[in-house]
């Protein structure tokens, strides 16, 4: 490579870097850790979510486990059923009963977030007190009963979430919001 090649590539890179690192102090990392550590409650929802959905005991009380990590013992829950009534239960073992009730009749499930806007109120201080913020995410659920129907279920989930000291973020409020969805009859 000739030195002026080698220069350019160098100058590009530094300037890149420059810009960059302007552009990351528009967020503190403590923000931008709190931002990521919150999705993953959702994310860590739908995995829980579809370990139930497999309706074996193992896998239904691994997923009871993650509920637990990720919602307040007396997390407020909710969902919309195909009618547009909403099941409404406190705690993640209420949540989990709901979850496996709904579930039972298929074979397998898939639920799929989309895009996931946080918005933080207050960060934790530094003796862990404090931390609120709120989320949506989108989703995309599928489910299969081998000799009935695939069910697709389209919503949002908006959460509340705060800091628990020793714990990190959880959920202390969830809302399913279906948007729409269509189920597919296997036997015609």
């Amino acid at each position: 490579m000739k030195i002026k090649q080698w220069l350019a590539l160098w100058l590009c890179a530094a300037l890149g870097s420059q810009v960059a690192m302007v552009r990351a102090e528009e967020f503190s990392v403590s923000d931008v850790l709190a931002r990521q550590e919150i999705e993953y409650l959702q994310r860590w929802y739908a995995r829980a979510t579809d370990l139930i959905g497999t309706n074996q005991a193992d896998n239904i009380e691994a997923g009871r486990k993650i509920y637990h990590r990720i919602f307040t013992p007396d997390a407020a829950i909710q969902a919309s059923d195909p009618t547009g009534a909403y099941f409404k239960v406190t705690g993640p073992d209420e949540w989990v009963d709901v979850v496996d009730g709904a579930l039972s009749v298929f074979d397998s499930t898939q639920h799929l977030l989309g895009t996931q806007i946080v918005d933080i109120e207050s960060l934790p201080d530094e003796n862990g007190q404090g931390g609120v913020a709120s989320m949506s995410s989108y989703l995309q659920a599928w489910h299969h009963d081998p000799d009935r129907v695939i069910d697709i279920y389209l919503g949002t989930y908006v959460s509340k979430v705060r800091y628990t000291q020793g714990l990190g973020w959880q959920i202390y409020d969830m809302r399913l919001e279906k948007v729409a969805g269509e189920v597919f009859d296997k036997s015609q």
